[in-house]
């Protein structure tokens, strides 16, 4: 099984993931998103859906993090969704697949850390990203095979969904995961300012991965706009 940290360093991972609600939503500017952050000096990026992440592939050198995006019967989000998608995934030749690992029931009836553990079954080598939104789905998954954990669904799930109303890092669950799994621990999601950044590597982050804050200026555009007219109505 390959080391995460054989593959990626230390440092920033840049999420060149759009929703469907941005203008810059295409394949080509996702690729031009992980070009710039080549250029700025990451150490890696992540992206979604096969039309992006070919893009990517084939315009920058950086190792590259893949998923694809689907839901559960409720509406929430999910990572990666079943077998297919892993192999489509390490077929365009993903450095790294992220995979949902939460213990939430997948449309196929598996929970993700099963479904974690049918992945490495089938790919002993697979370098593989555990996305994870609790403390107990991050040890399962590094006892399953996981190759890292990312705490990006912490906030991004029914049960933990409080997480998103503070919007900053959960930096009491980066520490108690880079305390007790023996793998990195990627600090992921609510991530908006350099601050918080340096605060998750300080809690035990491996590195952190920086999305909106880089990649969405709409979503920037609004939280100055908001800013503005909060000192308006004072």
């Amino acid at each position: 099984m390959s080391r995460f940290e054989d593959l990626i360093p230390r440092g920033v991972i840049v999420s060149c993931q759009l929703d469907a609600t941005e203008p810059l939503h295409s394949p080509q500017h996702c690729a031009l998103f992980a070009q710039a952050a080549e250029a700025g000096g990451a150490a890696a990026v992540r992206a979604e859906g096969i039309p992006s992440i070919q893009e990517i592939r084939a315009t920058t050198r950086i190792p590259l993090i893949g998923c694809t995006r689907d839901s559960y019967s409720d509406g929430w989000m999910l990572v990666t969704p079943d077998m297919p998608a892993v192999e489509r995934l390490v077929r365009v030749g993903c450095d790294v697949v992220a995979v949902d690992a939460t213990l939430r029931n997948r449309p196929g009836g598996l929970d993700g850390i099963r479904f974690l553990a049918e992945v490495r079954k089938r790919y002993a080598d697979l370098t593989i990203l555990a996305d994870i939104s609790t403390f107990e789905e991050g040890v399962l998954a590094a006892d399953m095979g996981a190759s890292a954990v990312s705490t990006v669904l912490c906030g991004r799930t029914k049960e933990t969904y409080e997480q998103s109303l503070v919007a900053s890092p959960n930096l009491d669950l980066i520490y108690r995961l880079a305390t007790t799994i023996g793998i990195p621990v990627l600090a992921e999601g609510f991530i908006w300012t350099t601050a918080e950044a340096g605060e998750a590597v300080e809690a035990g982050a491996y590195s952190v991965i920086v999305g909106g804050a880089i990649t969405r200026p709409r979503v920037l555009t609004q939280l100055f706009v908001n800013a503005v007219e909060m000192c308006r109505v004072r």
